[in-house]
Parts: C-alpha cells; structure tokens; sequence
C-alpha cells in the first residue's frame, strides 16, 4: 500500500513554464524515496503541492488514501497532522532548548499531559538527540542542528516525513550521520520522502531516486 501517490502531476509558473509535466511516482508505507533535481527543478513545490499548500494544474495526489485536492479543509488538516516537514532553512527558535523547542510546538498544536510526554521523547529518541536535551538550539553543531529540525518534524506522532533538502550544507560526515538517523527512523515505521541536489551520496544506500529534469526559464 501506498502512503504517498503522485499521478500525472502537472505544474506551470505564473510565467508558463512547465515544471511537472504528468509525473508520476509512489512512496509504499514505511518506504524511503529520494527525488533528486538541481536547483530550481521544483523540489520544494513538490513537497508542497503534496502538503496541499500548492494547487497543481492537473493530476492527483493521494496522501494516506486521502486525495488531498479534493479533501474539505478539516479533512486535510487531520492528515496533515500525521505528516511532519523538515523545510531546507532552519525552523528552530535559536535562544530555547532542545526540550524547549519540542515542547513549544506540543503546547502550540494543544497537546499535553503524558501525550505530550510520550511525543517528546519518541522524537529525541528517533533523531539521535539523548543527552542534548538541555542544549540550547544556538549552541548545536550543524548536524545537531538538522536534527532538531527533525525531531520537530517527527513531533508530536508523525508516520510520514517530507524532508527538503535534508543533507545541504553539512560535510561527508555528517551527511552519512544524517542519513544513518533517517534510515533509523524508517525502519521504526516512518515513511520518508526526500529531496537532494545529487545523487551521489544516496546511491551507496540503494534508496528508490526519482529524477526532476532542469526547469529551463
């Protein structure tokens, strides 16, 4: 079954140019897909149109069997909430904490008591944070620093995860750490889609890749 269905995805800018012209591609439940493009080959409008924050101009997009263009807005709001995004910039709030930005997003999403409790640590726990809890989110390393982007993401249950460009600016290193928490959080039953520039550093891993083509403007 899939968790993320994308059929004859059409796409134009403002300006005409066609960006998504009938792609199509799936994501199984708990699987992990890579779409690789260069800048400017609609990567982050892919994730959004699959978020339901960009209208396509034809095609389908099922997320969890829910066809996300046709949903009432409640409805897409709850199948949003399953769905956890970690956007290409850093949308962490710098002076808290670790545990302090987690526990802001649970509060601001109205959930509390042991729920909260339980969401808090299943993030730590997936993103490879233990024993940064009480970091200040300023003071991370880069790779600490996309994993808190992570940990937000995944926080408070989600079971899929839209990442944009997750391993950009970090050095071989911590792009192999990055992946390995990623493959982690998989294979505790995340379903993962995610976008990259190349390819390089994913083919060692044998994921599914799908490839954008360059948007000549």
């Amino acid at each position: 079954m899939l968790a993320i269905q994308v059929s004859e995805l059409r796409f134009a800018t403002v300006d005409g140019v066609l960006v998504f012209d009938r792609l199509s591609f799936g994501v199984p439940r708990e699987g992990f897909v890579w779409v690789v493009g260069p800048a400017g080959s609609g990567k982050t409008v892919l994730l959004r149109i699959i978020l339901g924050e960009v209208r396509p101009h034809g095609g389908q997009i099922l997320l969890l069997g829910r066809n996300i263009l046709r949903v009432s807005p409640k409805r897409l709001r709850e199948v949003r909430r399953k769905v956890g995004y970690m956007p290409e910039e850093p949308n962490f709030l710098p002076h808290r904490t670790v545990v302090g930005n987690l526990q802001f997003k649970v509060r601001t999403l109205g959930v509390r008591g042991e729920e909260a409790a339980e969401a808090l640590e299943r993030a730590l726990d997936l993103a490879g944070l233990r024993g940064k809890e009480d970091a200040r989110s300023r003071d991370l390393t880069p790779l600490e620093q996309k994993s808190l982007c992570l940990a937000l993401a995944l926080c408070p249950a989600s079971s899929v995860l839209l990442a944009d460009d997750p391993l950009r600016d970090l050095d071989p290193e911590a792009q192999a750490a990055l992946l390995s928490t990623l493959v982690r959080a998989n294979k505790a039953g995340v379903t993962i889609l995610a976008t990259s520039r190349e390819a390089s550093s994913l083919l060692p891993y044998g994921f599914p890749l799908v490839y954008l083509r360059e948007v000549v403007v």
